[in-house]
């Protein structure tokens, strides 16, 4: 396939490449060059004068597996089978589930090898790792397969060995007060991170205070996923030794900020007005969001008064952080208020741009970055650059001039999925 014409933005440091050519082969692209010479002969080409071609987006933290959990056991594979199929219609092309039932994400992983439709890639860490009765296990015994809780080392260097063979990278829950049962052990981190990286896996560290994210990086976390709370809301000062710190040893930060905006805002009609206002909700959406069990009630573990703190803080410190060379990658987490989870992703990256991110960096957030955190799972992943895996969205206009032009479905021509066009598709 050769897609002539088009102005490519490839995801790396370059700026747009104008009338490029780019050529995809065996799910690859195998070239990416100027478009000056004559339309070439042998199989199908498309000109797309006048569009942007950008690489697939990645949703890095999600949980497909918990939205399964709900479904009876004989439909939970094809379920998030479906969400993946969902999550491709929206431009991603590759999902990073950050924790859920180790059998669910198999299941899902096996379904899908057999599926002959397009669906967007995954990638999963398993049960995460907390502490005993930490979150988000707590007092709910049907939550025991989604997380390891341990309280020793050993066990956990034991265990972090078995799942690294099964699961793509390792998540850690480390949120609770220092030495409380619930949360993990700062040893046992310690030996997690060991045992993953003797794996050659990464691992992805959920933190909640500056204390937390600072053990987390010094025990070698590859990845910090959530803003952390500041003790002093005003003051930038925590932010600027965070982001020296994570920029220093080149720690990836997921910031999740839809997530803070959801919890903060729940039960708040003005907040799904706003969603409707901006074209991240439909009207008649709103009847199913506010029906849904959490709506309108306090989250289990952060109120929404902390909820404000981390959100507020998080976009008025965000772009200081870019500045400072963190490297700084997209997901969602949730989508509560929502319509769905490919929505909340959409969202998230309007987010950053609202934080003051420039538009390339929201870019490099939602593909490069993304990809980096989990390995070198792929090659060259999140980038149009010979060589990396065909994954890429098509648009309309400048994703470098508004961000609606990436985040407004509308702009959406179709995807590269594996080096297969969704507008080669009967139904496209």
């Amino acid at each position: 396939m050769i897609i002539r014409n088009v102005t490519v933005i490839d995801g790396e440091a370059a700026g747009p490449l104008a009338d490029a050519e780019v050529v995809v082969a065996d799910g690859r692209f195998s070239a990416i060059r100027p478009a000056t010479g004559p339309r070439p002969a042998g199989g199908p080409v498309l000109d797309a004068r006048g569009g942007y071609l950008v690489p697939g987006l990645w949703e890095s933290h999600t949980h497909l597996g918990g939205f399964a959990s709900a479904k009876p056991e004989h439909e939970r594979a094809a379920y998030v089978s479906q969400l993946l199929t969902d999550f491709l219609s929206a431009g991603v092309t590759t999902v990073v589930d950050l924790g859920g039932p180790l059998d669910i994400e198999l299941a899902a992983r096996d379904y899908r090898g057999k599926a002959t439709d397009p669906a967007a890639g995954l990638f999963f860490a398993g049960p995460v790792f907390t502490g005993v009765r930490g979150w988000p296990v707590l007092d709910d015994p049907a939550r025991a397969p989604i997380a390891h809780q341990v309280d020793d080392a050993g066990v956990a260097h034991r265990q972090a060995l078995e799942l690294a063979d099964q699961v793509d990278f390792i998540k850690c829950i480390y949120d609770g007060e220092p030495g409380a049962p619930d949360k993990l052990p700062l040893d046992a981190l310690k030996a997690i991170v060991a045992a993953a990286h003797e794996k050659g896996k990464k691992v992805l560290v959920h933190v909640h205070e500056r204390l937390d994210l600072e053990e987390a990086v010094a025990a070698g976390a590859d990845g910090i996923e959530h803003a952390f709370q500041p003790q002093d809301p005003t003051s930038d000062a925590e932010a600027r030794d965070v982001a020296a710190l994570l920029a220093g040893t080149g720690t990836y930060y997921c910031p999740t900020l839809v997530t803070w905006e959801q919890l903060a805002h729940n039960g708040e009609a003005g907040y799904l007005r706003k969603l409707v206002d901006g074209g991240f909700a439909k009207p008649e959406d709103l009847p199913a969001i506010t029906s849904r069990p959490l709506y309108g009630h306090e989250f289990p573990r952060h109120s929404a008064r902390d909820s404000h703190i981390r959100f507020d803080y998080a976009m008025r410190t965000l772009a200081l952080m870019h500045d400072a060379g963190v490297k700084i990658t997209a997901g969602s987490d949730v989508a509560m208020l929502l319509p769905s989870p490919p929505v909340a992703l959409l969202r998230e990256l309007h987010l950053l741009a609202e934080a003051g991110l420039p538009l390339p960096a929201v870019l490099a957030a939602g593909t490069r970055h993304s990809a980096e955190k989990i390995g070198p799972q792929a090659t060259a992943p999140g980038t149009i650059t010979a060589g990396a895996v065909a994954d890429a969205l098509l648009l309309d206009a400048d994703p470098y001039a508004d961000i609606t032009h990436l985040t407004d479905r509308a702009h959406h021509i179709g995807t590269l999925r594996a080096g297969r066009a969704s507008w080669g598709q009967p139904a496209a």
